[in-house]
C-alpha cells in the first residue's frame, strides 16, 4: 500500500480533476483499525456507529420492575401479557426449581411444558408431561 494518498479533489477522473464541490459531497470518513499483523492494514470507511441513548426509565431493570408490579396486581389479564403483534405464540420461560438444568415453558392457557434449551431453541423432553 502506498504511503501517499490522493485526495478526491486532485484525483484524475477521465483525465480531468473533480471539482471541489463534488469532492466534498463524495468525501467519506476513513479510520484505520489495529490488527495483530504489521503487514495487514484494515481501513473502515464511513461514519462510526452511533450508540442509541437509552433513557433510565427504559433500561432492563426498570422495565422488569414495572412488569412485575403489573403482574402482581389482582385482575391482570393473561391475554394482555401473552399478546403478540406479529401473530406468533408468546411463551413465558422459567427455570425448573427442582432441576436447574430444565426449563419450563408456559403458554397463555397456563399449560406448562418441561424441556431444555438446545442451540437457543426450546426442546420439550420426551418424558415431558404437561403440568
Amino acid at each position: 500500500m502506498s504511503k501517499t494518498r490522493r485526495t478526491a479533489s486532485t484525483a484524475p477522473f477521465n483525465g480531468r480533476k473533480i471539482s471541489s464541490a463534488n469532492a466534498k459531497a463524495s468525501s467519506t470518513v476513513e479510520r484505520r483499525v489495529a490488527t495483530p499483523r504489521p503487514d495487514l492494514v484494515v481501513i473502515k470507511i464511513g461514519d462510526s456507529h452511533k450508540k442509541s441513548a437509552v433513557s433510565l426509565k427504559e433500561r432492563v431493570p426498570n422495565v422488569i420492575a414495572r412488569v412485575v408490579r403489573v403482574l402482581n396486581r389482582p385482575g391482570t389479564d393473561r391475554e394482555r401479557i401473552f399478546r403478540s403483534t406479529s401473530g406468533k405464540t408468546v411463551y413465558a420461560y422459567s427455570i425448573d426449581s427442582k432441576d436447574t438444568s430444565k426449563v419450563v415453558r408456559e403458554d397463555v392457557a397456563g399449560q406448562r411444558t418441561v424441556g431444555r434449551l438446545v442451540s437457543g431453541k426450546f426442546r420439550a423432553l420426551n418424558s415431558a408431561k404437561t403440568i
